[in-house]
């Protein structure tokens, strides 16, 4: 259940968005999402008596996590989003495991198998399928290429956790302090590049605003954390397979979007991929004496 749930939070996070990018810059959507999930966050942590990291140079790879990891993507996929519909850019997302397996092979974190190079094939298979027709249909190719390369951003951020906070901060904590960072990070530059937060603002947008920073940002992390915990990283991953369905079954039946055969080929070509790339040869098993 919880597991649905999260995908249910993260699959209409592309919904939350279109519904408020048309009157809310990108940054300051980011900057919206991030201070209100990073506070919900905060209290979380401290109802629950975990202690926050204070060793400077781990609140410095926490903030480049967040930066790199959270804001940056979120606000490429954002601006991506002025264009291109949401349960679009769902699928897109979907290519983040596969950025993610591609950086941690280059950095010694994972190794290359049979399954693997069968599943990033795949994978990228689909991402053309669905870039490709797009393309030509007429769809913005800028907007398209920020979407699929903003993964790399949350694949940086996943390396690094990885490499550097794994192990040595609990999840919760860690998870709290590289939101609150980004949200301190992007808010200048939103300020800078837009101007002051927009005012009198729709109710609707509103609170597609406040959805996208308690469930998809708050509430989402605590209840991928807590998979993590219950059930291992692996089956909490899950989620990477139900969030693109959520995300084009709320985007036709809330904003009445369509999409072509193109789009959903590929996104049965990524999801794949994605499948494939997780599994594991089978040990060589040796008789014992």
């Amino acid at each position: 259940m919880l597991l649905l749930l999260l995908a249910v939070f993260w699959g209409h996070s592309f919904l939350f968005i279109k519904l408020a990018v048309h009157s809310v810059p990108p940054l300051w959507i980011v900057t919206a999402r991030m201070t209100v999930g990073g506070l919900l966050l905060l209290a979380i942590v401290t109802a629950s008596r975990q202690p926050l990291p204070r060793d400077p140079r781990m609140l410095a790879t926490l903030a480049f996590a967040g930066i790199a990891g959270a804001a940056l993507p979120w606000a490429g996929q954002a601006w991506a989003q002025r264009y291109l519909d949401s349960g679009l850019t769902a699928v897109l997302n979907s290519f983040t495991p596969v950025a993610t397996l591609v950086l941690a092979v280059l950095a010694g974190q994972e190794r290359m198998h049979k399954y693997r190079v069968i599943g990033l094939s795949l994978a990228v298979l689909g991402m053309i399928t669905v870039v490709g027709g797009e393309m030509g249909s007429g769809k913005s190719a800028p907007a398209l290429l920020m979407a699929v390369f903003a993964t790399a951003g949350y694949a940086i951020g996943s390396v690094v956790t990885r490499a550097r906070v794994s192990g040595r901060v609990r999840n919760l904590p860690a998870a709290a302090v590289q939101v609150v960072a980004g949200a301190i990070a992007v808010a200048p530059l939103a300020w800078t590049s837009s101007g002051p937060p927009p005012t009198h603002l729709a109710p609707g947008v509103l609170a597609a605003l406040a959805a996208l920073g308690v469930l998809g940002t708050g509430l989402g992390f605590l209840i991928y954390f807590t998979l993590i915990e219950r059930v291992g990283a692996t089956n909490a991953t899950m989620v990477t397979y139900l969030a693109p369905v959520v995300g084009l079954a709320s985007g036709a039946a809330f904003r009445g979007e369509h999409f072509g055969l193109n789009v959903f080929v590929g996104a049965a070509l990524l999801i794949g991929g994605v499948w494939v790339s997780q599994k594991q040869p089978a040990a060589v098993i040796r008789p014992s004496m």
